[in-house]
């Protein structure tokens, strides 16, 4: 645009023209050049634009470790802990297990359930109690040498009908010690017999009555119950966490006698546990807790092999001696767990440390959350699976 000299006013008229280009242009700035001709040239400056704003980065999601344990979880069970407390003391309940004895009450609400041998080579049941406690528990039998070192390892509350003259006096110096609490009923309360089965296998108790004993104690809670490694992720591939290498396995035989007492599992993949069957004159019978018609199902399965000999000083009224076993230092195991087979090497340091499983890289094995049984056998023993 070309502005011509007025009167010696050329810039008033500049001003004019600048104010209407500023607005026209939305407030482009103006830039006014002279020439020879004594004309003055407007030009409209660039305006100046502004950088784009850049999006931000998303910052990735670490990758979930598929073989990590559970944190926020039961330690004896590996099931979310929610409101509960891991301080909760365990309940270390003897169970018999004769077939006059079975079906079992309370039995499926059990975090682990270690099945030992006794006199004349039939088993007994050490079930242990933590996240859920039954209204009915039953029959309650007596306890045997190796429920010291049992029960030492969860900081339980051994609970049983009573014991030997010699166990006695080695429970109740250990209760003495601090090691655990004894709750024998030949001196605790909240034991009951019931009408439909016959004596010895008719004790029953239940776990608010045996809590409440507790109470009275002042010792409701533990506060070192040892964590076992379970599993975080419930999906995870079969062969991790120390899995790798094993043979798929969806039975299972436990050569315990075979008219009273052999064990069976059968691995169901659709819910990832092994059903239990236990021998009745010599027949295979499907494990059920009467007190609730809940199947057994046990998320894992886990055979420990160890010296096994029997007590001269104690014999039951048939002639048979008790047996006591070897519990801390290693040995050979077996893990059952997502239908596989891994042949392993278990160790203990002392009573007061869970056992640790590993395979034969060294790498320590986890199980899956759920209830885990553990069948405490003899070295020469071969437990079979296909």
């Amino acid at each position: 645009m070309r502005i011509a000299r007025s009167n010696g006013h050329w810039w008033v008229a500049a001003t004019l023209v600048s104010s209407v280009l500023s607005a026209a242009c939305g407030g482009e700035a103006v830039r006014f050049e002279g020439s020879p001709s004594g004309s003055v040239h407007v030009t409209a400056a660039p305006t100046a634009s502004l950088a784009p704003t850049p999006s931000p980065v998303p910052t990735p999601s670490p990758t979930p470790d598929i073989a990590a344990s559970c944190n926020n979880c039961w330690p004896l069970s590996g099931k979310p802990i929610g409101d509960g407390s891991a301080n909760k003391r365990p309940l270390v309940v003897k169970i018999d297990n004769v077939p006059a004895a079975r079906p079992h009450y309370g039995l499926s609400q059990a975090a682990m359930v270690i099945e030992e041998l006794v006199e004349g080579y039939v088993t007994r049941l050490v079930t242990i109690y933590q996240s859920q406690d039954p209204a009915t528990l039953g029959g309650v039998r007596s306890a045997r040498l190796a429920d010291r070192s049992l029960t030492t390892m969860v900081r339980g509350a051994l609970v049983y009908s009573g014991t030997s003259d010699y166990a006695w006096s080695l429970i109740s110096q250990d209760a003495a010690n601090g090691r655990y609490v004894e709750l024998s009923a030949d001196h605790s309360g909240g034991y009951y017999r019931v009408n439909f089965r016959p004596a010895p296998y008719n004790m029953f108790t239940s776990a608010s009555a045996q809590r409440d004993a507790l109470k009275s104690l002042g010792a409701t809670s533990a506060s070192d119950v040892p964590k076992w490694p379970f599993l975080a992720a419930a999906d995870h591939p079969a062969t991790t966490a120390g899995m790798a290498g094993a043979g798929a396995a969806t039975s299972l035989t436990i050569p315990y006698r075979e008219d009273t007492s052999l064990v069976t599992y059968q691995y169901d993949p659709a819910t990832r546990t092994y059903a239990r069957f236990q021998n009745s004159a010599g027949k295979s019978v499907r494990e059920i807790d009467a007190a609730n018609n809940v199947p057994i199902a046990a998320a894992n399965v886990v055979v420990i092999q160890t010296d096994i000999w029997e007590v001269p000083e104690i014999v039951d009224a048939a002639g048979a001696h008790a047996h006591d076993m070897r519990l801390t230092g290693n040995g050979t195991a077996t893990v059952f767990r997502d239908g596989l087979r891994q042949e392993a090497t278990w160790s203990r340091k002392d009573d007061n440390a869970a056992f640790v499983f590993t395979n034969k890289q060294g790498e320590q094995i986890k199980l899956d959350a759920g209830q885990t049984w553990i069948h405490i056998v003899p070295n020469d023993w071969t437990v079979t699976s296909k």
